[in-house]
């Protein structure tokens, strides 16, 4: 395999990711925000966290990237989303690699980088937007396989000490990595007798090689859990779901994976959306993966694949991680599945059907994007309730208005807050304490305590929503039995209460929020 056999890929690959990112139809919201403020806080010389603001999980590696980025390139929403892109770009170029590996064949490398360089949208929105580590685990996990396809034909020690730094750090980056742990195991368990590695001694020390790469490359993992009473490790045995919400059983998990999860993952159907974009021509799309995947099953090397899919399948039914099956727990999915359709595509039959079988293939993808694009909002979003997507046409209008009428501190929605705090370098200061969910009794996640203290101290914070009519009346009615008198201003979807008669203090804000 030589570099020309990624150059179109690559070339293809960048030009969708412009036109991605040029379209304006992916908006910046308050999760993708808090990797901005920590990429900004470590660059301020704040100690280094382990894990994402207000939680413990999730590895902070990619704010660490971010945070190299605005070094170099400034901070911007931009400047997040090219890290995002760089890494998208190894993802898919180390899908050929590993292709390539497993079957020896360039074609086949060939058509797998193709099609990630035009992937289903589910991928195109978690590795255009930060979200918690989602595309590293993806780059980690390759590498990873790499490693172990690496190891079972050469004794080189390094092929063994990658393979334990990858794992450790997809291990403190996000817990997905887990899924790539059965394949590797497995691929490292049946090396074969012809290998060098064949004495007892050799196995345990190259074994050791990896433990030893895990060790350094979770360190962070450990560290934490080791100060916090195992908190980050509780947290993955008690699972995903929100609390007060009852886990599904197995078959719902099931029923979710094939109905919503597959369908996302061959590009049929949008993360943020419940039907299928190409309405009944997404069966179509359905039926001609799964005849491919069962043709693909004859081609030698693959069984590592086979083995993740089947693995998958295992710890997303049987885990907290099939609660949800919109599409991003669904990512690791798509390597395998991508390389086993390249495969027969590219190897298993004529050039001119494989060919146009990768055409038809590209084109739903392309296609898929398109209208994403074109059908905004809401765009391609992470997010899955339209009240909290919202459009960032009117952000700096409302920066400007708060800057302008005293409003440098206020209470406001998770939505709300932690992008404008991004957006505005700081010089507003939102707490979210506000609540965007109905029926209103309690804020959004407080990730970043030290906003909310700042707030509680000042003078008269100022109040804004966005997209939640019944909490302005709720909030309406609450100021009056308060006594407080204000004054509101829309913005677009926003409303902005100032000019507040009293403070408000946290207290007030306590407890629910009837509608009258």
């Amino acid at each position: 395999m030589t570099w020309r056999t990624l150059l179109i890929p690559l070339i293809a690959a960048v030009g969708l990711r412009a036109l991605v990112l040029a379209s304006g139809a992916v908006s910046f919201h308050s999760d993708e925000a808090i990797v901005g403020l920590m990429a900004r806080h470590i660059n301020a010389g704040e100690p280094i966290p382990v894990f994402f603001y207000g939680q413990p999980y999730m590895g902070s590696l990619e704010p660490l990237l971010v945070a190299v980025a605005f070094r170099f390139l400034g901070e911007s929403v931009l400047t997040i989303r090219l890290v995002e892109a760089a890494i998208y770009l190894g993802i898919m170029a180390t899908t050929a690699i590993l292709a390539y590996r497993l079957t020896g064949e360039a074609r086949i490398a060939l058509f797998a980088g193709l099609l990630l360089a035009i992937p289903p949208v589910v991928l195109t929105t978690y590795t255009t937007l930060s979200l918690g580590g989602y595309g590293e685990v993806l780059l980690l996990g390759n590498l990873l396989l790499i490693g172990v396809v690496e190891a079972r034909h050469s004794a080189g020690r390094l092929a063994w000490i990658a393979i334990g730094l990858a794992a450790g750090l997809g291990w403190w980056t996000n817990a997905l990595i887990a899924v790539y742990f059965v394949p590797a195991i497995a691929g490292l368990a049946t090396m074969p007798r012809s290998s060098a590695a064949t004495t007892r001694f050799q196995n345990v020390w190259r074994m050791g090689l990896a433990a030893l790469g895990f060790l350094i490359g979770s360190a962070p993992w450990w560290a934490y859990n080791l100060s916090y009473e195992w908190e980050a490790a509780r947290f993955l045995s008690g699972g995903f779901q929100a609390s007060g919400v009852s886990a599904p059983g197995l078959v719902d998990k099931a029923f979710g994976l094939v109905i919503f999860g597959l369908p996302a993952v061959l590009g049929v159907r949008y993360p943020w959306a419940q039907t299928y974009w190409p309405g009944l021509l997404a069966l179509v799309i359905c039926g001609l993966y799964l005849v491919l995947l069962i043709l693909a099953r004859r081609q030698a090397g693959l069984a590592l694949l086979w083995l993740m899919i089947a693995g998958f399948i295992a710890i997303f039914v049987l885990s907290g991680f099939g609660i949800d099956a919109t599409g991003r727990y669904l990512l690791p999915l798509i390597v395998p599945v991508t390389i086993l359709v390249a495969a027969y595509l590219g190897g298993q039959i004529g050039r001119l059907a494989g060919s146009l079988g990768l055409i038809v293939i590209l084109v739903v993808n392309f296609g898929g994007t398109l209208n994403a694009l074109a059908t905004n909002p809401p765009g391609v979003t992470p997010q899955f309730d339209p009240s909290t997507d919202l459009p960032n046409t009117d952000d700096r209008a409302v920066i400007d208005f708060l800057k302008a009428h005293d409003g440098q501190y206020g209470y406001a929605t998770y939505w709300v807050a932690y992008r404008l705090d991004f957006l505005s370098g700081e010089q507003i200061t939102l707490s979210p304490l506000l609540p965007y969910k109905y029926p209103y009794t309690a804020g959004g996640p407080d990730r970043y305590p030290l906003y909310t203290a700042r707030v509680q101290a000042a003078d008269r914070p100022v109040l804004v929503t966005a997209n939640l009519p019944d909490l302005d009346t709720a909030i309406g009615a609450r100021l009056a039995t308060l006594g407080i008198t204000y004054e509101r201003q829309a913005i677009g979807p926003f409303r902005v209460y100032f000019q507040l008669s009293r403070r408000m203090t946290s207290d007030d804000l306590s407890g629910p929020w009837p509608i009258p």
